[in-house]
């Protein structure tokens, strides 16, 4: 069960704690785009990710979406922020994963994944030995295999509150 499990979880993108990760080691940051950056099925990003994308950059991490979802879905976001991307990424299997790592030159101790999915991103990512970050959905409009992951991740919640307990 702990393969689902994150190793940080915030609020937000603009939560993360920047210079920590650096100090862990963590040079590149790959970021899920539905209820991550933006709200699923929207191309609305705010001037607020807009600008906050450039810390980032400015502290050196390498970054880029590693997404499921289409070229047309992401590029428009990518392009926006400024960063390189993988579409069709089949999060939770290795695959966008390891072309995000050979693009950016990392390995998956220098790589975080950062994400609102335990069972897509946070899995992933624990798979590939990556640092895990959960941060909260952006709003509750999701696409529909989503919602069935939602299902499976409020047990998975309730796993964690259990262990937190011991």
């Amino acid at each position: 069960m702990s393969i689902f499990f994150p190793d940080l979880m915030v609020k937000d993108i603009y939560s993360l704690p920047l210079e920590d990760l650096k100090k862990r080691g963590i040079r590149c940051l790959l970021f899920d785009v539905d209820n991550t950056i933006v709200p699923y099925n929207s191309q609305g990003l705010t001037e607020e990710t807009i600008d906050w994308f450039r810390i980032p950059k400015e502290h050196g991490f390498l970054m880029s979406i590693l997404s499921n979802n289409s070229d047309e879905r992401v590029f428009p976001v990518a392009e926006k922020i400024g960063i390189p991307f993988i579409a069709r990424a089949k999060k939770p299997l290795s695959d966008g994963a390891k072309r995000a790592m050979e693009m950016l030159e990392v390995t998956p101790e220098e790589t975080a994944m950062v994400g609102d999915q335990l069972i897509t991103d946070v899995l992933g990512g624990n798979c590939m030995g990556f640092y895990t970050i959960v941060v909260q959905p952006i709003n509750k409009n999701e696409f529909w295999g989503t919602r069935i992951n939602r299902k499976l991740e409020k047990i998975i919640y309730a796993f964690m509150k259990l262990r937190k307990r011991k």
